[in-house]
């Protein structure tokens, strides 16, 4: 939902490494030769496939994201947006869509447009960031209301295309869109960061915390700077690394086997 354009630099730095943490899961559970995976962001999951001997085709729609990733990868980069996928119907077995109907303003049409070029018998494999609870953001949200930032009125989905931000809603989402679901659950690991790479994704404006930064004045931007570096200094550990516990809702779909195309 917001315009990540030119900002691929700072995120792979910042929450790319964040999202990382789903990557091992969503591969396993994908098993096969080919992936496709959508939203690839600057390449980094479609890259780990890569290392492990698969084909993969990656899309994104920014396009700073779409050339970073195809300095990356060897296969094949797609610039494409859901709902609007170039790809032929039934045409994939395996797809991972990894922390991206948290950006779609249309989340069934997206899920639909996925479960079209997904094979009968193909899998899907889904993450979204749940509802409040993350540590790094509470974390965030002490730095700005000490900085005295003033938060910028949060974007909110319509009340007919939102969905319950958990394992069980995003299931939910899942079954809507026609696909038996095989797993829902919450995933949980641990994200490490260094205090400057969080911050060159907060200045680039990734995110919602990034779009709080970005929406201050110049001094109550140079505020919250100084807030930030006093306050992860001290939660870095001697070699300058912060660590948060991080939970994320999944869900691995399937297209019925036995459906007729």
């Amino acid at each position: 939902m917001r315009d990540w354009t030119a900002t691929a630099e700072a995120y792979d730095r910042s929450f790319a490494t964040l999202c990382d943490g789903a990557a091992a899961r969503l591969l396993a559970d994908l098993p096969g030769r080919d992936l496709l995976d959508v939203g690839c962001g600057t390449g980094r999951l479609a890259a780990r496939a890569e290392r492990a001997g698969r084909a993969v085709t990656a899309l994104d729609a920014d396009e700073s994201m779409v050339e970073s990733a195809r300095g990356r990868l060897r296969g094949r980069v797609l610039r494409a947006a859901l709902p609007d996928l170039p790809l032929p119907d039934a045409s994939e077995d395996a797809i991972s869509a990894s922390f991206v109907l948290n950006h779609v303003d249309r989340p069934r049409a997206a899920l639909a447009e996925l479960r079209r070029v997904l094979r009968p018998g193909g899998r899907l494999a889904i993450t979204v960031w749940p509802a409040g609870g993350a540590s790094w953001s509470a974390m965030l949200g002490e730095v700005f209301e000490e900085a005295g930032a003033v938060l910028p009125p949060p974007e909110r989905l319509s009340a007919e295309e939102d969905f319950d931000r958990s394992a069980d809603g995003l299931a939910g989402l899942a079954r809507e869109a026609q696909l038996e679901v095989r797993r829902a659950c919450d995933l949980h690991w641990d994200w490490q960061v260094r205090p400057e790479d969080l911050w060159a994704g907060l200045d680039a404006g990734i995110a919602t915390p990034g779009a709080v930064v970005r929406a201050q004045t110049p001094q109550v931007r140079a505020r919250t700077r100084e807030v930030f570096a006093a306050r992860t200094a001290e939660l870095s550990d001697l070699d300058g690394v912060m660590s948060f516990p991080v939970r994320a809702a999944y869900a691995l779909g399937a297209r019925p086997l036995d459906e007729e195309l």
